[in-house]
């Protein structure tokens, strides 16, 4: 009887296909399957670290592109890089794939310092292949963060950028990308969070000359939003002046249709999520020489994100205009409301936020009206954020001139 070979080819050729395809980069001892690229928690790091800048000790495909190198930290080592307690916080390995090791990199410096940033590069590959990603073909992408508690800022913009060739090649300076080779998470938000682990997250459909993958913020520290954080009371980390974040679980996974990217279908965190809870105080600086008017405008009230609460500084400041228009009963005074621009994108997701500027204002009206100020007496005005605040200065951090920006002004009707 003649046998027939073909089927058995086709089941050895397809067992074999399927081998191939379970060395996806995936590290040892990890669950793999076949439509996994990479899945890496670091474990192959070599135990034998030592200082600070070890990527390269993280296995064959993982480096930094830049002259500043990403760090490793390990339950094996300690001091600098031990885990969880190292010279930048405290961070215990994210419980999703455990382990014993993470990386961290400087997603942003401000001002002349810019350029001092780290990456991590990690080459695509399949066993001991190197890989293309295929075009149009869409993979499942993500890594988890968080935030060093040494850090003075916290940003945005934390992504990926897909490259034909490695970048950087170890030259000085920041890396600077844009388009769609870069990919960052579907809300674009800043990272605050201490002493936990989250998701940057999207779905990223190949160009198909994809063979390298490089994490961290590739955005001008002009287009990066950031925000000073102040660590918490109890760690140990001395403040540094970056956004230093802890990187672990970085997977390129192939997905058929985007609803298999199950944290790209997470419902994204709110907006005011991310307010502020700086409040900017100045005491008015009057005196006898100058004019009422001058006075009066030197009373400017400031306000916590996304709030039309007073503070007490805010009160005394109201006492006193109510003082000067009782003393002069023929007084009308402005008062012109403004807020800050993330208020506004927060007010088209919530209502409750949407115009702060008249909320405040109407927070001022009703202390001078409840203190026996008729309202006639009172113009109201509102300027949303077209008219920034005369006290922001050039190296004012974003926050702050946030926070000089949420505030109502009082000018005297002539």
């Amino acid at each position: 009887m003649k046998l027939q070979t073909t089927p058995i080819r086709s089941l050895l050729l397809a067992c074999s296909v399927l081998v191939f395809a379970q060395g996806a980069f995936a590290q040892k001892g990890k669950k793999t399957n076949e439509k996994e690229i990479i899945n890496i928690t670091f474990e192959g790091a070599s135990e034998d670290l030592t200082e600070l800048n070890g990527i390269d000790a993280a296995g064959k495909g993982i480096e930094s592109p830049t002259e500043i190198k990403a760090d490793l930290f390990s339950k094996s080592a300690s001091g600098d890089i031990g885990v969880p307690a190292n010279i930048y916080g405290s961070e215990e390995p994210s419980t999703e794939n455990g382990g014993k090791v993470y990386a961290g990199i400087v997603a942003f410096k401000p001002g002349k310092m810019a350029g001092e940033r780290s990456y991590i590069t990690i080459q695509l590959m399949q066993g001991k292949e190197p890989v293309t990603l295929k075009k149009g073909l869409t993979y499942c992408v993500e890594y988890s963060l968080s935030l060093a508690e040494s850090s003075k800022f916290a940003c945005n913009n934390m992504g990926v950028y897909f490259s034909k060739d490695k970048p950087g090649n170890g030259e000085a300076g920041a890396i600077y990308m844009s388009g769609d080779h870069v990919m960052k998470s579907t809300v674009n938000k800043v990272y605050n969070g201490f002493f936990n682990w989250e998701k940057v997250c999207n779905v990223y459909t190949a160009k198909g000359d994809e063979k390298y993958i490089t994490i961290g913020n590739f955005d001008l520290n002009d287009k990066t939003t950031n925000q000073s954080v102040k660590k918490p009371k109890d760690a140990e980390a001395d403040p540094l002046t970056h956004a230093y974040y802890y990187i672990d679980n970085i997977i390129v996974r192939l997905v058929d249709n985007t609803a298999e990217c199950a944290c790209y279908n997470a419902k994204p965190p709110k907006i005011e999520d991310s307010f502020s809870d700086l409040v900017f105080e100045k005491t008015p600086e009057i005196n006898e020489k100058m004019t009422l008017d001058k006075k009066i405008a030197a009373q400017t009230i400031y306000f916590r994100q996304g709030k039309s609460s007073l503070t007490e500084n805010a009160r005394e400041n109201l006492d006193f205009i109510v003082a000067q228009m009782n003393a002069n009963p023929s007084l009308v005074i402005e008062i012109t409301g403004h807020n800050d621009p993330l208020e506004i994108k927060a007010g088209v997701e919530n209502e409750a936020y949407l115009d702060m500027d008249r909320k405040r204002v109407a927070a001022g009206v009703k202390y001078l009206t409840n203190n026996g100020i008729a309202e006639e007496r009172i113009v109201k005005a509102y300027k949303a954020d077209t008219m920034p605040s005369t006290e922001i200065e050039e190296d004012d951090e974003a926050d702050v001139k946030d926070a000089k920006n949420r505030r109502i002004e009082f000018r005297v009707k002539l």
